[in-house]
């Protein structure tokens, strides 16, 4: 297997993550899509907090669901372990878990650079236990 790996520790409990595959990816997206469809169009973002909430976390399970199948893909399919994902992992885990199989996969954005000027900046900020007064 070529596949980079990891061991995922959560509350006492470890287990292996994997990258995905370059054809999970593409699952991966299709299912974000897909599950963007089922989402009512208006923009009221308040109103459908719940269902954002319940997306993400879905979409998130999936993605550690499809990392989890690689240990085994002879064992339970991606969905059997998708369900097991969201009925036994709270959503900190998962979405722990997930941030680690998109590392895993590099999947996240990079991390932007600190230029010297930037260090420069932090070091001529003076820091200090009071509270700023009104300017005189």
């Amino acid at each position: 297997m070529f596949l980079k790996s990891a061991p995922f520790e959560f509350n006492g409990h470890t287990v292996t993550l994997y990258e995905l595959s370059a054809l999970q990816r593409i699952e991966h997206l299709k299912y974000y899509a897909d599950l963007n469809k089922n989402l009512p169009e208006n923009d009221d973002e308040a109103g459908n907090y719940h269902l954002l909430v319940a997306r993400n976390i879905q979409a998130a399970a999936r993605l550690v669901a499809m990392s989890l199948w690689q240990a085994d893909i002879t064992g339970p399919d991606v969905e059997t372990l998708h369900q097991q994902v969201m009925s036994g992992w709270s959503p900190e885990m998962i979405g722990a878990a997930e941030f680690m199989v998109k590392k895993l996969s590099d999947m996240l954005p990079p991390e932007p650079e600190k230029t010297s000027e930037d260090e420069n900046q932090l070091e001529q900020e003076e820091i200090t236990a009071e509270k700023p007064g009104p300017v005189s």
